[in-house]
């Protein structure tokens, strides 16, 4: 989207016919759109949103040694991941 707004010299209304000449097919964003992507982009140089904050799957308890080891026993063909994912444990060290 901002390559073809580029080509079209910085011009938002011919970008978007542009834009739906060569993508048929698919959505087309409006004029309105590529003009906030491009101000999002001049203010953060980032082209994407805002990153959702996301809840820690954990709120309110501590994944406890016996919950793993429960589940580990429970589930012996599960990988680390798999039970880390499964037990609430973050990717991070932070869980005593």
């Amino acid at each position: 989207m901002l390559l073809i707004y580029g080509e079209c010299g910085r011009r938002a209304k011919s970008s978007v016919r542009l834009y739906r000449e060569r993508f048929p097919e698919g959505p087309h964003p409006t004029r309105q759109t590529i003009l906030k992507v491009v101000k999002r982009l001049r203010e953060t140089s980032c082209v994407t949103s805002r990153p959702r904050a996301r809840r820690p799957r954990n709120i309110g308890r501590k994944v406890q040694a016996e919950d793993v080891l429960v589940y580990a026993l429970a589930h012996p063909q599960s990988n680390t991941k798999i039970i880390s994912e499964n037990c609430g444990l973050s990717k991070t060290l932070d869980n005593p």
